[in-house]
C-alpha cells in the first residue's frame, strides 16, 4: 500500500514557482564556477592579455593591470547585478501580486545578491589562488542595486506609457 502523500499531484504553484527559479539557480552555479581557480586574475589575466594586444597592440604592464582590474570589477557589478535581477523575478514568482513591481522583490533580490557575493568572498578565501575582499561585495551589491533601479524604472516607464 502506498502514501497518500505520494500518490497527489505537484500543486501547479510550486511546479511554477520552481521553474521561475531555475534562471536564478543556473546563475549561482556559473557564479560559483567564476569563483574558482579557473577564473583567477591569474588566469583570465592572460587571456585578457592576448585580447588586448591583438585589439591594441603592446601596452604598459601598468596600463595591462589597470584595464585587468577595472575589467574584473565590472566583471563583478554586472554578474551580481544579473543575479539580483533573476532573483527580483524568481521573488516576484513566489510572492504574486497585481502590481508589476513591488519593493519587496527588489529587497529580496538585492539581499540574494548580497547574500551570494557575501559567500562567494569567504569561498575564495580558501581557494589558494583567489584572494577574498570584502570590497567585492559592495561592488556585487552596487551592481545588483543598479539591477533593480532599473528594472523599477522599466516597470515605472512600462506603466506611464500603458497609462496614456
Amino acid at each position: 500500500m502506498s502514501s497518500p502523500a505520494v500518490q497527489q499531484p505537484v500543486p501547479a504553484a510550486f511546479s511554477r514557482n520552481l521553474w521561475a527559479w531555475i534562471p536564478t539557480l543556473v546563475w549561482l552555479c556559473v557564479l560559483a564556477l567564476f569563483s574558482s581557480d579557473t577564473f583567477s586574475a591569474e588566469h583570465t589575466g592572460s587571456v585578457l592579455s592576448k585580447i588586448i594586444h591583438a585589439l591594441f597592440g603592446r601596452i604598459s604592464a601598468h596600463r595591462f593591470q589597470q584595464i585587468h582590474f577595472l575589467v574584473r570589477k565590472a566583471a563583478h557589478f554586472v554578474s551580481y547585478g544579473t543575479l539580483g535581477a533573476l532573483a527580483f523575478f524568481s521573488w516576484r514568482a513566489t510572492f504574486p501580486a497585481a502590481r508589476p513591481w513591488k519593493f519587496l522583490w527588489a529587497a529580496l533580490g538585492l539581499l540574494t545578491a548580497f547574500a551570494a557575493g557575501s559567500l562567494d568572498e569567504f569561498h575564495q578565501s580558501f581557494v589558494p589562488s583567489r584572494t577574498s575582499n570584502f570590497h567585492d561585495v559592495l561592488i556585487d551589491t552596487t551592481g545588483a542595486l543598479f539591477f533593480q533601479l532599473a528594472i523599477a524604472a522599466w516597470v515605472n516607464w512600462k506603466d506611464a506609457r500603458g497609462s496614456q
